[in-house]
């Protein structure tokens, strides 16, 4: 019986390690399509400008 009750419990804790990797990655992930996204206003505008000489 406490072969299973240790075998339980490091399934769970494999379980809860997986569930916190998935949740890092996917923060992770989540921040990098954020900072990727382009922001039309922050674009720089060409500007002619012509001198006499």
């Amino acid at each position: 019986m406490q072969e299973d009750d240790a075998e339980v419990q490091e399934a769970v804790e494999i379980v809860t390690t997986v569930k916190l990797m998935t949740e890092v990655v996917n923060d992770a992930t989540t921040q990098v399509v954020a900072a990727s996204t382009p922001i039309p206003a922050a674009k720089p505008a060409v500007v002619a400008v012509s001198t006499p000489i």
